[in-house]
């Protein structure tokens, strides 16, 4: 695909913000992992997270957004249009590559001398699940990604932030759990997908792996996701197959992740050049934000 000049001079002609850092350093995703962890902790094991089990799901998913980075912005074109988030990590990636090393091994540490048996086994299989997609998406081969990056990658976030309620759980795991952990995965597919959308072409500029490289991408799939996201949620806390807590949470991130999707859309019917020249970063921010805010004012309002 051959890109306009005007896409062209938006993605590479930028100037990074202080604020982008939040972004580019995936410290969003992080905040949102450790919001859900929190979540689900209170909910299922009735107490807060402990520090060391935030350091390590907070660890782990810096690891794992900053290693999908690094491979992505590696064979980077930068003659042609791309992201804020991978320019950096090429601009700066052998530090980024010394930061991670660091990072992995405060990681292990943590793992070895804090976790329970029990939460390592359950830790090392979303190791698994994370390793199985980095090489994934890697790859060239069409035919062996039957399941896009976005929603493997929203399921395995979602199991992740999980991951002290079902170390903690019995040896028969609660069905609410399970439904909590499902429809949150969900949740976060379309937050992938909502965010590959508004990239589509400079993912088609750089031949990345995305749900919208291969076919003409319309906000028709994210839109019929966002509702049947919100009928399932309040299907299942109709028939107590979710708890309130969660599917308060739930129903006020995708209503916010909703309004956020619409507002962009607006943005764009009345000034197609905007969303060009406005930092990508800044949107993918906002879709977090979704992610962050709905959540945290109903656990403060429900400890409080």
């Amino acid at each position: 695909m051959v890109a306009t000049p005007d896409l062209s001079q938006a993605t590479l002609g930028r100037r990074l913000r202080v604020w982008q850092l939040v972004n580019l350093c995936s410290l969003d995703a992080v905040t949102v992992g450790l919001i859900w962890q929190l979540i689900f902790t209170l909910q299922f094991c009735g107490r807060f997270p402990s520090l060391v089990e935030s350091s390590i799901i907070g660890t782990s998913i810096w690891l794992a957004y900053t290693a999908d980075r690094i491979l992505d912005s590696w064979q980077l074109q930068c003659g042609l249009p791309h992201t804020s988030r991978h320019h950096f990590h090429h601009q700066f990636r052998r530090p980024i590559c010394f930061l991670w090393m660091l990072a992995l091994g405060f990681n292990v540490i943590l793992i070895i001398h804090f976790s329970t048996v029990n939460q390592i086994k359950w830790g090392m299989s979303c190791l698994l699940l994370v390793c199985f997609y980095l090489l994934n998406v890697q790859k060239s081969n069409w035919n062996i990604r039957r399941i896009p990056k976005e929603v493997q990658a929203g399921c395995i976030f979602g199991f992740g932030v999980s991951l002290v309620s079902w170390s903690s759980a019995s040896d028969q795991p609660t069905f609410q759990l399970f439904f909590s952990t499902v429809v949150t995965g969900f949740l976060f597919s379309i937050n992938c997908a909502t965010v590959a959308y508004w990239e589509r072409q400079l993912d088609a500029a750089q031949t990345f792996f995305s749900w919208t490289a291969r076919r003409s991408a319309t906000l028709y799939p994210i839109a019929i996701a966002l509702v049947l996201e919100c009928a399932l949620i309040m299907s299942l806390l109709f028939f107590e197959a979710i708890p309130r807590l969660i599917a308060g949470c739930l129903l006020g991130s995708t209503l916010c992740l909703a309004i956020t999707v619409l507002t962009n859309r607006k943005i764009h019917m009345h000034c197609p050049d905007a969303l060009l020249t406005k930092p990508l970063a800044s949107r993918e921010l906002l879709a977090d934000i979704s992610l962050i805010f709905p959540p945290a004012v109903l656990v403060i309002l429900s400890i409080s």
